[in-house]
């Protein structure tokens, strides 16, 4: 299974590839998203509601018009199941 990639014992920074093979904490994909996939991250690193409504689901970050089409509530909280789909439309709307 994957581990936490621990970013303060090795200065290398988050790509979309190393996010195919490592776990990283909320705050070290904070630091790297201008330049990250948003569709890579829904679908490789565990998220927070909060993440998605901030980032994901947020079209100023989308990279291109496909990730526009395809992030959605239903995507992300498909992906993210351990996340509740109410609780992520609501804070959606509230954002």
């Amino acid at each position: 299974m994957y581990r936490t990639f621990n970013l303060q014992n090795n200065m290398t920074p988050i790509t979309n590839s190393t996010l195919r093979q490592h776990k990283y904490s909320i705050e070290q994909l904070e630091k790297y998203i201008n330049d990250l996939n948003m569709k890579t991250l829904v679908n490789t690193q565990k998220l927070t509601i909060d993440f998605c409504v901030k980032y994901i689901l947020n079209e100023e970050y989308a990279q291109c018009n496909e990730e526009v089409d395809l992030l959605t509530v239903h995507y992300v909280s498909y992906n993210q199941p351990h996340l509740d789909e109410a609780e992520l439309l609501n804070a959606y709307y509230k954002f």
